[in-house]
């Protein structure tokens, strides 16, 4: 069933609009990213003495991100890790806006493909002639010039 091809126009223009917002933060992006995420993360310090020993660990940050399909975790001194995650959370807002303006554009190619089916006529060309298909005359000569039958 074909849509209705105003409502298909405002689809499309609220799509594009989405997807020019998303574009603006994309460019709006000033500071430096770092790939993976800022964690924080319980340790035990291994003295028998310690609180940590029977409860919580001492919390220790992290940058955790995928290498070669493993995970590794690279440690981030106290003095770093409010740049480091300020990175991380830059890096993580940047490629969400990137997901939402790729599934944005496939949404909006969906929707002008149903605007082409809405806008497309099957009518008759006015003033042209209706004809029977009929082998010309030129393909009976060429046909007998061969020696092809009939």
């Amino acid at each position: 069933m074909k849509r209705d091809k105003s409502r298909l126009r405002q689809m499309l223009r609220r799509t594009e609009d989405a997807r020019s917002s998303f574009v603006e933060k994309i460019l709006d992006e000033r500071g430096p990213l770092r790939r993976g995420s800022f964690v924080t993360v319980a340790r035990k310090c291994g003295k028998p003495n310690c609180h940590c020993a029977t409860g919580e660990g001492h919390p220790a940050k992290y940058l955790s991100l995928k290498e070669g399909g493993k995970t590794r975790m690279i440690f981030v001194p106290s003095s770093a890790a409010m740049k480091v995650e300020e990175e991380a959370g830059r890096y993580r807002r940047f490629r969400q806006a990137r997901a939402e303006l790729a599934k944005l554009s496939k949404q909006s190619l969906q929707i002008i493909d149903e605007l082409e089916q809405a806008l497309e006529t099957t009518e008759e060309i006015p003033g042209r002639r209706k004809t029977k298909k009929q082998p010309s005359s030129r393909r009976k000569l060429s046909r007998k010039k061969r020696g092809e039958s009939q």
